[in-house]
């Protein structure tokens, strides 16, 4: 599994820390931060980049994680968030999307 993390505070940190001694999951890019070698400033490195299959959202709030989630499965990436707010507000929409692009969404 290749991840495409986007946002890089505790969890995001936590993200990949648990990824390095890891030989079936690798984090390809960082959005917004940290670490050199990996970070980028353009969601669009991370959206078009097709070895990265997975998208993990740590970033928070609604947008534009929002946006990015849902472009995300719209290029049929898997989604992983722990943006509670995000589901609660677009859970119909973002679970129907996902069934629809067949992707996960966790």
């Amino acid at each position: 599994m290749n991840i495409g993390l986007l946002g890089f505070g505790v969890v995001g940190g936590g993200v990949l820390e648990l990824t390095q001694s890891r030989s079936d999951i690798a984090v390809s890019r960082v959005l917004t931060g940290l670490p050199e070698g990996l970070a980028t400033y353009d969601f669009n490195d991370i959206l078009t980049d097709d070895a990265i299959d997975t998208v993990v959202e740590v970033m928070g709030g609604l947008h534009p994680a929002y946006e990015y989630v849902t472009a995300a499965m719209e290029r049929g990436k898997s989604v992983v968030t722990a943006n509670k707010a995000l589901i609660a507000a677009y859970y119909p929409e973002l679970t129907a999307l996902a069934k629809e692009k067949g992707v996960a969404l966790r």
